[in-house]
């Protein structure tokens, strides 16, 4: 009889998630305006020299210039096309 009760337990969970998913309420949807393109662009402005930046200390390279930098952990060595 305890197993019955559980089910009823369980299924009645169910069924009143489903009716409060189903009953009409409005979910959040993304409205409002996209930012201005001056705004996306300094964000991945900002992102990109991040990123050039955490590479440089990471790989001693300034991937901005193409060009090793001094010292670090690394040493480059140019390899000519052959």
């Amino acid at each position: 009889m305890a197993a019955a009760t559980a089910t009823a337990a369980v299924l009645g969970c169910s069924r009143l998630q489903s009716d409060i998913a189903g009953a009409g309420i409005p979910k959040k949807g993304k409205v409002g305006r996209s930012p201005p393109a001056e705004e996306v662009e300094a964000f991945l402005a900002a992102a990109e020299r991040g990123m050039a930046r955490r590479f440089a200390v990471k790989y001693n390279y300034d991937i901005v210039k193409d060009a090793p930098m001094d010292g670090g952990r690394y040493e480059w060595v140019r390899v000519r096309p052959g």
